[in-house]
C-alpha cells in the first residue's frame, strides 16, 4: 500500500478524546480517518461499511467491547487490523487483546509518534506475528505485580480519576456516568481490594503498578 493513505475507522465513547485523536493521526500525513463510533456496535458498523485498514478501539465502550468487536472483526472485515488505545497498562488485558487479534497496544500516555508507529505498523506489516506495544516500561518489569490486578477497565479508569482528586460527581461527569453508577463501581473496588477507603484503593493501585504518579498528574 506504498503511496496510499492509511484508512482508519476510530472508536472511543469520550467525544473530546476521540476528536483530539483525530487530529493527531491527520498530523501524519499517510493516514487518513474514514469512520467513527462512540460504541462498539457503532464500531462494527463503521468498519463494515469502509472496511478500513486500521480500527482504533478503546476496550471499554457501550453497546459492545473491544474484545467483542475484535471476535466479530474476521467476519467485519478480514483485511482490518485492529489498534487498541487504553487508558490503563495492564499486562494481563495486552495480552487477552493481543489472543484476540489485536496488532497493537498503546496507552493514552502514549507519545504522538509511538501512536503514528503502532497505526503504521499495524496497516503495513505482513501477517500477524509482529504486535506493538507502546506501553510504559513498567508493564514490562513489573509485569507480575500488574498480572494480579482484580479491576475491570472501567475500574481502574474511575480509581485513576479518584486518584487525581475528582469527586463522585465530578467523575461521573467525566465519564458519562450516573453518580449511582460510580458509587457501585467504588463499592466494587473497595470489595476486590479489600480496602475502606479512597485512599487505600489508591495507594493500592500505585503499589501494584496498576497505574503511576504520571498518569496521576497527567491530565
Amino acid at each position: 500500500m506504498a503511496g496510499e493513505k492509511i484508512r482508519v475507522v476510530l472508536a472511543d465513547d469520550h467525544t473530546m478524546f476521540r476528536q483530539g485523536l483525530r487530529e493527531m493521526l491527520l498530523t501524519g500525513g499517510d493516514i487518513e480517518v474514514v469512520g467513527e463510533a462512540e460504541d462498539g456496535r457503532e464500531a462494527l458498523e463503521e468498519i463494515r461499511r469502509h472496511k478500513p485498514d486500521v480500527a482504533i478501539l478503546d476496550v471499554e465502550m457501550p453497546e459492545m467491547d473491544a474484545r467483542e468487536v475484535l471476535l466479530r472483526l474476521p467476519e467485519a472485515s478480514p483485511e482490518t487490523r485492529a489498534v487498541i488505545v487504553t487508558v490503563f497498562a495492564e499486562a494481563r488485558l495486552a495480552r487477552e487483546l493481543v489472543r484476540l487479534g489485536a496488532r497493537a497496544y498503546v496507552t493514552k500516555s502514549a507519545t504522538l509518534q509511538e501512536l503514528l508507529a503502532a497505526v503504521r505498523s499495524a496497516a503495513r506489516s505482513p501477517g500477524g506475528d509482529n504486535v506493538l506495544l507502546a506501553v510504559p516500561r513498567g508493564l514490562i518489569e513489573g509485569a507480575g505485580g500488574a498480572e494480579d490486578c482484580e479491576l475491570s477497565e472501567r475500574e481502574l479508569e474511575i480509581l485513576l480519576l479518584v486518584a487525581r482528586g475528582l469527586s463522585n460527581r465530578q467523575v461521573a461527569s467525566e465519564l458519562h456516568l450516573a453518580e449511582a453508577t460510580v458509587k457501585r463501581h467504588l463499592a466494587n473496588i473497595y470489595t476486590k481490594l479489600n480496602v475502606g477507603s479512597r485512599g487505600e484503593a489508591v495507594r493500592r493501585a500505585l503499589s501494584k503498578g496498576w497505574f503511576t504518579s504520571h498518569d496521576v498528574t497527567r491530565r
